[in-house]
């Protein structure tokens, strides 16, 4: 049975703090957005790691070291290969981003 997604517990990033808007996903030929990326500080992970939100989600504007929770978040294995080897890792989504203990 193949892996689809992980999905991640607060134990995996333990505090996670927005760091700011690295990007938007841009669809194919239509070049509409369809989602947005931000940087995140995790706590668990000691560095940035990224998050994708889907664009129907809106653009989410927080202070810098605000401290977030993701909602519905997973993960998914990734990979390419760059010739005679591979690159494999880890894509995370999820369907909203929402300021710690809002609603």
């Amino acid at each position: 049975m193949p892996l689809k997604y992980v999905i991640p517990t607060i134990e995996t990033f333990g505090k996670l703090t927005f760091e700011g808007k690295d990007r938007e996903v841009i669809s194919g030929r239509s070049r509409i957005a369809t989602g947005v990326v931000y940087n995140l500080l995790s706590e668990k992970q000691a560095e940035l790691i990224e998050v994708q939100i889907p664009a129907r989600a809106g653009s989410k504007t927080f202070e810098t070291d605000t401290e977030i929770e993701l909602i519905n978040p997973k993960l998914e294995p990734t990979g390419r290969s760059t010739g005679e080897e591979a690159i494999a890792s880890w894509k995370l989504t999820a369907e909203n981003i929402k300021k710690k203990g809002d609603k």
